[in-house]
């Protein structure tokens, strides 16, 4: 299971429209959460995407996706900072966001 199902979804004509940042406690069912090494993280999702920062970019992160959903997976360089559950195209535009 990709997501934890804690909250509803919003969807828009069968389109998942929501972005999800996960609370601190919550982790993947990979065991993922905020606070885990980048590390461990790698190990868990090994085809994740590394999303280099620009100067638009609030962060490092790692993008893991799975057809049209994933995760955004904010880091400093060693430690998740923030998780976030949404759709691919959703979360890379997030990713830009500071």
């Amino acid at each position: 299971m990709l997501f934890p199902m804690v909250a509803s979804m919003v969807f828009d004509s069968d389109r998942r429209v929501l972005l999800w940042p996960l609370p601190p406690e919550q982790h993947t069912s990979e065991g993922i959460g905020v606070g885990s090494t980048v590390y461990h993280a790698w190990l868990a999702y090994p085809d994740a995407e590394a999303l280099r920062p620009d100067p638009a970019a609030a962060s490092d992160a790692l993008l893991v996706h799975r057809i049209d959903r994933g995760y955004l997976i904010r880091h400093d360089g060693t430690v998740v900072r923030q998780l976030i559950a949404g759709t691919e195209e959703l979360l890379r535009a997030a990713y830009q966001t500071r």
